[in-house]
């Protein structure tokens, strides 16, 4: 298949494929494949926020200091290829095709027509990481841990970052819940290197399963960090006495940065490594600042809490531009930061599941705040900057994020 082929091949798959109970159909694809993911080192990483950071910190270490690494982590932004890297480059068009082709061939063989998309690209990723020789993967859980397809691996260490609620109807209505199917990632003998300001019912199970595998618990305490400051420049923060920053912004970031530098620790990264990767390492879509916006995939109340804490240090007139999916808890991540912004502008058109537009202008409005619906992203995008505000704002669905980065990159390019 050529790339647009493999596109389509994708595209024939739903999102989360038949219901698991198990992770047999997954199993018997890689056996099938031969079982790539044998040859291969992973730190494997869980948890409701801050996987996407903590995974980036990782692999830039890991390649500054001379590493050649794999990374598989979701959702894209931009590009579908972005899935899969090797040194934190999406593979190329030509490579993404061959494994996608190549797990098509084995997909084919099991005569199971019940994968989901993240299934598919999940096998074509360990097939690429084993044939480019990677000396570490660095390997993100879809959903949950304990039945997510990710988790047919022996790591050599588990990451599980901050839990909170998401996911619900799948994983379970309390944090205590969610985490028993994240802990699903800590194996015999495997270090588990835990975020630190975790519910302590979270911390109980996480603790509990790391005990019952022999494994090291490894969960910095919350005096550990002494913020310092955080505003759009990055965070700043002590860390067990050490300064480190970081590029990309928001409090929670000292808190990824502990998971990330205990995890390097343990592999022996040297802490010129570790520093330089916090300060220079960014997530597309997180706190990005892009021709004068800031776009956030803030979706849930955590991640919609965390930026509004980095936007209350911010002072003048702030308009956002917002839409949500219905599987979230749209109306408390919203209610957590309309009242920071003076004009809301809804949009919907970017999802099958995106709430309605008008929901969320209403909902706006019953708070106070001016509000209006775009039909467009670029409608929203112009109506916005013709407000003149000091400070503006793309926040929500991470499809939405995805587009507002290629509008406002052709924009760049148009200069």
């Amino acid at each position: 298949m050529n790339y647009s082929q493999s596109i389509e091949y994708l595209n024939g798959f739903s999102k989360s494929g038949k219901p698991v109970t198990s992770l047999s159909r997954f199993r018997e694809l890689m056996s099938v494949l031969g079982d790539p993911q044998k040859e291969l080192s992973f730190i494997h990483v869980a948890g409701t926020n801050g996987k996407g950071s903590v995974c980036e910190y990782v692999s830039a270490a890991l390649g500054l200091a001379g590493f050649n690494t794999g990374k598989f982590t979701s959702p894209y932004i931009t590009v579908i290829e972005e899935r899969i890297q090797i040194n934190n480059k999406p593979v190329s068009k030509e490579d993404f095709a061959l494994y996608i082709s190549l797990a098509k061939e084995g997909a084919e063989k099991t005569g199971c027509a019940d994968y989901s998309q993240f299934e598919i690209l999940n096998a074509a990723a360990f097939l690429c990481f084993r044939a480019k020789g990677c000396d570490y993967t660095v390997l993100e859980t879809g959903i949950g841990g304990l039945l997510d397809s990710t988790n047919i691996v022996a790591p050599i260490i588990s990451v599980i970052t901050t839990v909170d609620l998401d996911h619900c109807a799948i994983l379970g209505n309390t944090p205590a819940e969610i985490a028993e199917h994240k802990a699903g990632i800590i194996k015999k003998g495997c270090p588990a290197v835990v975020s630190p300001f975790q519910y302590d019912s979270v911390a109980e199970v996480l603790k509990n399963k790391a005990d019952m595998e022999d494994s090291a618990f490894i969960m910095p305490k919350n005096d550990d960090i002494k913020l310092i400051s955080s505003d759009l420049s990055g965070t700043r923060f002590l860390y067990k006495g050490k300064a480190f920053k970081t590029k990309m912004c928001g409090k929670h970031q000292a808190v990824n940065s502990a998971a990330a530098i205990e995890t390097l620790r343990l592999l022996n990264i040297p802490e010129y490594y570790i520093e330089k990767a916090l300060l220079t390492a960014a997530v597309p879509a997180r706190t990005e600042q892009m021709e004068g916006w800031i776009i956030d995939g803030a979706h849930n109340p955590s991640g919609a809490g965390a930026l509004a804490e980095l936007l209350k240090g911010i002072k003048g007139k702030k308009t956002l531009l917002t839409g949500m999916l219905t599987t979230k808890d749209w109306k408390g991540s919203l209610k957590l930061l309309i009242p920071l912004f003076d004009y809301v502008i809804a949009v919907d058109f970017f999802a099958e599941n995106a709430v309605n537009k008008e929901e969320i202008a209403d909902l706006a409005k019953s708070m106070g705040k001016k509000a209006v619906t775009a039909r467009e992203l670029s409608e929203g995008i112009k109506a916005a900057e013709g407000q003149n505000a000091d400070l503006k704002v793309i926040c929500g669905s991470l499809y939405l994020c995805g587009e507002a980065r290629r509008i406002l990159a052709e924009k760049e390019c148009e200069k």
